[in-house]
Formats: structure tokens, C-alpha cells, sequence
């Protein structure tokens, strides 16, 4: 059924072969958590992109006082708006303090967040991505107060709108306080574990998409998209993140996190995360590490379990050897083709739920992938890690619409996947395809939006499989040379920002677009550029 590959896998391939990495999976292998207790919301309608501001809804108020029980939170900060003076650092700037309870999952934050009016216009009201609201029962807000006043807001699902007492001119900054309490869920089984990245197994609490953040403006409207199983939802800009972490309940811990330790104390941990759409952290007090330098300087850590190491028959094998390995290898080569790493490093952690996820400067790689492991290149672990490993550039430098335009992320991991193979395995670039493509006989529009899918298997037929099909047809309409310079092109264009469609193909020459008219009418449903071309 699939080359290169033993017979008595052929029970563990038919399963594992509807699986792609970043939560895609259309099947439902057993993963290693338990039932939930807490399921994650699925949505099956899309959000509008640019809700009314002023629709009529429910308005709440809360209680700003904060209780004297509850430790490390400060006191909102009165200050009125600053204007024409920018914040250090990013337009963004996150303070928090978190307070988690690992026996019994539960966590406190208090957040600020700065947020400056980069637009032409005046600003009545900030939007919030909320992401644990979509969580039934996981999430609480307690306080919160803008420049030391309570304002209006409304909560609903992973929304939360906060009307601004006194417009927000362009140039001027706010600060948001908050305080809310998280309770975070058991990673479930079914659908509803492949957001595992949000969750807790028996060994391990994985915190991704945990905090409060501004939704990203585009157009004069708010990017905020409702929450589903089938692919990701998320639009968001890159901020300054300075976290104190409070843990208790657990001895001997350990904290997986790209961010830069700044001080610790007794089971106090303060970091640092510049220019970041994330700060993502996985705790657990049976972490075992596994480190190399790349080439650049950079820390490459592999934070596993010890059940990454298999008995068999032909010898014993090691999936965080291996992952190190490949994960070295491959980021060396992104940095080579798609340009340098900001960060001092880069981990990729064991995640007890199917498949895999990108944060920045942190991806998740599943058990599944490391319990299926028994050497080579042929498998899961290794394509999985590497592709997980492009996120770095096809999310965590340029940011997309992960909704409405999911293909600049995922089409170009996946094809990321094949650059690495092509590169030190070339013997098995015919079984890359095979194996990952042409298995699946993929059909859909590569231009399609997360919404448009009733399952998980259609959807990545169309947006990663379709994809790949698309940039290795564009590639060889253009050549290789000028096609990996599109590339890089293109890394650094939307190095920091949230990148369009139309930013991608700006960057063709017209004589590119000329040539590329067929590839694009055969996998596009809006083949049409409308545009100034590059140079």
C-alpha cells in the first residue's frame, strides 16, 4: 500500500496515513490522554470577519477589587492614554504573572497589556482573542480596567470586546489590566484532542493560546475568527511578552519555553519573549533533555520522555536521538535558504496528543509519532518534526491568516518537508510524494478557507496537499533558482508581519505571473492578480 514501508505496519499505516501535522488529522487514532473532562467547543460556522462594533449585545460589568488571597497580582496602573511617544519594543507589550497550580490544573493571571493605535483612525473599542472561552467551563474573567476605570465589554465565546471610554487617537497607547482564572482541561480524545496544545495529560500541561492577546487589525476591522476542530483559526501579531510563572503543586519541575530566563527564585520563574506571536510554555516534573548548538549558535532542545527509546528486534532505537538529528539539520537549512533565527533557541517538545503544533520558537511533535518510531527516515516522526520545524519561518517570522488564507503556512511547511528531502535523502523524494501526496489523490482549491471543509481529511487534501502539487508546479514554471529566491523574497517581506496572498505574489515579476497563469487557474479558485508586480 505504501512503498518503502514494512508489511506488519500496514494495520499502524492505515491509521496514522489520514494524519498531517498541526492538527489535521481526519481519523482517530487512540492518543495517550484520557476522556476530558472539559471538551473543546467546535464550531462548525464561520465567524464574519468584520463583526459591527456597535451590534446590540449584553453588556456585562465586573469587579475590578482585587482579593486579598490571591498572590503576585498588582493593582491596575492609573495612567491616562501616552501619546506621540513609542513603547519600547513592539506596538504590543504583554506583563504577566501567572500563577499555576499543576495538581490541580487550575491557574491565575494578572495581565497588562499595552496596546498603541498604529492606524490612520481613531480607535472606540479594543478587540481581545480569548481563546481558552471556547473551552466549556476553562475560562473566568475577574477584572479588568483600562487606564484604572472599569469599562464596558462583552464576552462571547473567544471574543472579548472592551469599549473605550475615550477614543484611542492613532500614535497613543493604552494599557489593559486584567485579571481572570484558567481551568485548564484534560487533553480528550476524538476531535477534540488534537487541541491537546491547550491541555493536560497525566505527565504533562501544555499551555498554548493561554493568554489574552489583541486581536490584529486589517482593513479597519478586527481579525478574530470563531474556533473549530478542522484546522486553526488564529491571526496574530507579534508582541513583547515578559512572564513571571508561579508554579506549585508539583516538585522538580520543569519548564519548556522559548523565552529568555531573566531570574528564578523558589518555584518562581520570570521570562522574556521578544517580537513573538506567542509565549508558549509545556510543564512537567519528568522532562529529560536533549541539546545540541546549530550552526548559527542557536540551542536546539528536545524535551521527551523516556519512553523515546524502543527495544526491537533489529536493536534499540532512540526518537529524541533522531529528532535531535533531523531537527538540526533541518533548521540549519531554513536558516540557509529562508534566512536567520531571531531567537537564542528552539524546542521541540513531546506532546501527549496526535500530531503536531508550531509556536514560536516551540513546536509540539506527538507520542503517537514516538511510540511508531523504529528508525530511518520513512516515517511520521521525521516529517512531522521537520515540517513542524519550517513553522519557525511559515508562522512564527510571517504571520497569515490561519482561517481564510491557511495555505501560506501549511502548503509552504509541507513543501518545506520536501526541501529537506530532496536535499539529504534525494533516494526517497519519489516515496515523499507517494507517501505524503499522491496516496491521497488530493482535489479542492488551494485558496480555501478552513470554513469550507465538512471534514479534516478534505481540508488538507486541498490547502497542504494541493499545495505542495501548486508551489512544485510554480517551481518548475519559474526554475529552481529564481523559485527558492521567491521564497526567501518572501521570508523577508513578511518578516514581522501578518502576510496576504497578494504579498506573496507581488513579488513575481510579470513575466512570472505570465508563465505561472496555468498553474494558478488549474489550483486557484481566485486565479486573478491584481496588482503592482514586484521588480
Amino acid at each position: 500500500m505504501i512503498i518503502h514501508m514494512k508489511k506488519h505496519y500496514f494495520a499502524l499505516i492505515f491509521l496514522t496515513l489520514f494524519l498531517t501535522s498541526c492538527n489535521l488529522a481526519a481519523s482517530t487514532p487512540v492518543p495517550v490522554a484520557i476522556q476530558p473532562t472539559r471538551n473543546y467547543i467546535n464550531i462548525s460556522q464561520p465567524a464574519t470577519v468584520a463583526v459591527d462594533p456597535t451590534a446590540t449585545r449584553l453588556v456585562n460589568r465586573i469587579p475590578t477589587n482585587t482579593p486579598e488571597s490571591e498572590p503576585n497580582t498588582p493593582e491596575p496602573t492609573v495612567s491616562p492614554y501616552v501619546c506621540g511617544v513609542d513603547p519600547v519594543g513592539e506596538h504590543i507589550q504583554h506583563s504577566v504573572i501567572g500563577n499555576i497550580d499543576y495538581s490541580t490544573k487550575d491557574i491565575t493571571v494578572a495581565q497588562q497589556i499595552r496596546y498603541r493605535n498604529d492606524e490612520t483612525v481613531a480607535l472606540s473599542e479594543i478587540v481581545f482573542a480569548v481563546e481558552p472561552n471556547a473551552y466549556d467551563g476553562s475560562f473566568a474573567l475577574e477584572g479588568l480596567a483600562l487606564n484604572g476605570t472599569e469599562p464596558f465589554h462583552t464576552l462571547t465565546r473567544n471574543r472579548l470586546t472592551v469599549r473605550l471610554p475615550v477614543t484611542l487617537n492613532p500614535g497613543c497607547v493604552v494599557a489593559v489590566d486584567m485579571r481572570y482564572s484558567i481551568a485548564v482541561p484534560r487533553i480528550g480524545i476524538g476531535a477534540t484532542s488534537f487541541k491537546g496544545f491547550f491541555g493536560y495529560s497525566d505527565r504533562q500541561m501544555n499551555l498554548g493560546h493561554w493568554l489574552v492577546t489583541p486581536a490584529t487589525r486589517y482593513n479597519e476591522s478586527w481579525l478574530l475568527h470563531d474556533a473549530q476542530t478542522i484546522g486553526e483559526q488564529n491571526v496574530l501579531e507579534q508582541a513583547d511578552w515578559d512572564v513571571t510563572l508561579n508554579v506549585s503543586g508539583a516538585n522538580n519541575m520543569e519548564i519548556a519555553t522559548a523565552g529568555n530566563l531573566q531570574e528564578s527564585g523558589d518555584n518562581q520563574w520570570r521570562y522574556t519573549l521578544n517580537s513573538a506571536r506567542d509565549f508558549t510554555i509545556s510543564l512537567s516534573p519528568n522532562w529529560l533533555i536533549s541539546e545540541d548548538i546549530a550552526s548559527d549558535g542557536t540551542v536546539i532542545q528536545i524535551y521527551h520522555f523516556g519512553d523515546t527509546v524502543r527495544n526491537l528486534e533489529t536493536g534499540t532505537v532512540s526518537g529524541a536521538s533522531h529528532t535531535l538529528d533531523i531537527t538540526v539539520q533541518s533548521f540549519e537549512q531554513y536558516v540557509s535558504l529562508f534566512g536567520a533565527y531571531p531567537y537564542d533557541k528552539f524546542l521541540v517538545v513531546q506532546g501527549d496528543f496526535p500530531d503536531g503544533m508550531e509556536f514560536t520558537g516551540l513546536v509540539f511533535v506527538s507520542t503517537n509519532w514516538f511510540y511508531s518510531f523504529e528508525g530511518g527516515i520513512q516515517n511520521y516522526l521525521s516529517l512531522i518534526t521537520i515540517h513542524e520545524v519550517s513553522h519557525q519561518w511559515w508562522y512564527a517570522r510571517v504571520g497569515n491568516d490561519a482561517a481564510y488564507a491557511p495555505w501560506l503556512d501549511e502548503a509552504l511547511a509541507t513543501y518545506s518537508e520536501y526541501i529537506y528531502i530532496e536535499e539529504y535523502y534525494p533516494q526517497f523524494r519519489d516515496w515523499w510524494w507517494s507517501f505524503r501526496v499522491a496516496w491521497f489523490n488530493p482535489e479542492g482549491d488551494v485558496d480555501s478557507d478552513v470554513y469550507q471543509f465538512e471534514t479534516a481529511r478534505d481540508y488538507i487534501n486541498a490547502v497542504y496537499l494541493r499545495g505542495v502539487q501548486m508551489l512544485h508546479n510554480l517551481r518548475e514554471d519559474v526554475g529552481t533558482e529564481d523559485f527558492f529566491d521567491l521564497l526567501s523574497a518572501y521570508a523577508q517581506a513578511g518578516d514581522g508581519q501578518v502576510a496576504t496572498p497578494e504579498l506573496f505574489w507581488s513579488l513575481f515579476s510579470e513575466e512570472q505571473l505570465a508563465i505561472t497563469q496555468g498553474t494558478r487557474d488549474n489550483f486557484l479558485n481566485n486565479p486573478v492578480i491584481e496588482m503592482t508586480t514586484g521588480e
